[in-house]
C-alpha cells in the first residue's frame, strides 16, 4: 500500500491554485507593509519614531518650527502642499521622512534633538549615551561628537530642505510595488521553467534548488531596484539643493563633513561595533548592497560644485 507525500498535493490543481493564492497574499503583505506606513498608518509611524521624554512626546520648539516654515518659502512650496507637511520632534540624531507630497495623507518631516543645541552646555543637558556609556565631552573623541552635533541655522535650512525634497516624489508607490514585483518574477519563472522542462516528475531536490536559484535571483533583483531608487532621488535632490544658490552648496559642504565627523567619533566611541558600522572615513558600512549614496561622494559633490561657483567668480571678477 503506497502513502502519497504531502508534498505531491502541490503537484495537483488544487495545490497550485492553493500556491498561487498564497504567493499573491504574501505579495499583497509584503507591499502593504511598506505602503501604509507612508499614507494609512503614518501617524502610527511618527508616533513610533517620536522623541519621547518622561513618556511624553517631545514638541518642537518655536524657533524650530519657524525654520521649518522658512524652508518651505525657500523651496517655495505650494499652499496645497504646505498643508500636508508635518514637521516633529524625531529619535535620534538623523532626519527622518516619511510619506509623500502627492498623497492625501501628508508627509512626516523628523527633526532630531540636536537641531536645538547651540553650546556644548546644551549636550551635556542631555546625557548622551554611547553603547549605554556617558560620552566624556573633554576626550579628542567626544569634542569631535560634540563639535559634529551643533548645526549652524544655514545647514539646518539645507537640511530640513533635504528632506522635504526626498518627499516630493513617489518614491514610496515604487518601493511599494517592488516586492509585490519581484515575488510575482520568482513565482511565474519557476512555473515556466518546470512547465518546460517538466520538472514536475523530475526529484523534489532539482525543484528546491530551481527554487532556490529563482529566489535568490528574485531577492538581488529586488534589493538592486530598491538601492537604484534611493539612489536616484538622493543624486537629483542633491543636484536640486545646489540649483537654490552659492550658500546651499556651502551648507551642503558642511553638512555632510559634519555627518562625517559624526560617524568618525561614533567609530572610535564604540569600539568594535563602530569599526564594523563606520569607515574610517565616516561613511556607513555595507557589506554588498549599496542602499545610500557614501557621505563622502556626496560632500565630494557640492565640494566641487563650490569649487565651479568660485571659479565662475574669479572669472568675471577678471
Amino acid at each position: 500500500m503506497s502513502v502519497k507525500r504531502p508534498v505531491s498535493w502541490f503537484l495537483t490543481e488544487s495545490g497550485r491554485k492553493f500556491t498561487f493564492a498564497l504567493v499573491t497574499g504574501t505579495g499583497f503583505a509584503f507591499t502593504a507593509a511598506k505602503f501604509t506606513p507612508h499614507t494609512l498608518l503614518l501617524d502610527k509611524y511618527k508616533e513610533f519614531v517620536h522623541y519621547y521624554q518622561n513618556s511624553q512626546p517631545v514638541n518642537l520648539s518655536e524657533e524650530l518650527e519657524d525654520r521649518c516654515k522658512s524652508c518651505l518659502d525657500i523651496l517655495k512650496v505650494p499652499e496645497v502642499h504646505r498643508k500636508l507637511i508635518t514637521p516633529f520632534s524625531v529619535f535620534g540624531y538623523d532626519l527622518f521622512h516619511a510619506g509623500s507630497t502627492n498623497s492625501k495623507y501628508g508627509v512626516a518631516i523628523g527633526i532630531p534633538v540636536n537641531f536645538s543645541y547651540k553650546s556644548l552646555e546644551d549636550i551635556e543637558k542631555d546625557s548622551i549615551q554611547v553603547n549605554l556609556k556617558n560620552v566624556d565631552w573633554t576626550t579628542e573623541a567626544g569634542k569631535k561628537l560634540a563639535d559634529a552635533l551643533i548645526l549652524p541655522e544655514k545647514v539646518q535650512q539645507f537640511a530640513i530642505c533635504r528632506e522635504i525634497m526626498m518627499t516630493q516624489n513617489n518614491k514610496f508607490l515604487y518601493e511599494s510595488a517592488y516586492p509585490f514585483a519581484c515575488l510575482f518574477l520568482a513565482y511565474n519563472v519557476s512555473q515556466f521553467i518546470n512547465t518546460k522542462l517538466n520538472l514536475y516528475i523530475a526529484p523534489l531536490s532539482m525543484r528546491l534548488t530551481l527554487y532556490s536559484i529563482v529566489g535568490l535571483f528574485s531577492m538581488g533583483t529586488y534589493f538592486l531596484m530598491k538601492d537604484m531608487t534611493e539612489v536616484h532621488y538622493e543624486t537629483s535632490v542633491d543636484k536640486k539643493l545646489c540649483e537654490l544658490g552659492p550658500e546651499f552648496v556651502e551648507s551642503g559642504v558642511i553638512f555632510y563633513e559634519k555627518m562625517l565627523q559624526r560617524n568618525q567619533a561614533l567609530r572610535e566611541l564604540m569600539g568594535k561595533d563602530g569599526e564594523a558600522k563606520y569607515s574610517k572615513l565616516g561613511n556607513e558600512n555595507f557589506a554588498i548592497r549599496q542602499p545610500r549614496i557614501a557621505l563622502s561622494h556626496r560632500k565630494q559633490y557640492f565640494v566641487e560644485k563650490l569649487n565651479e561657483i568660485k571659479k565662475e567668480n574669479e572669472e568675471i571678477n577678471e
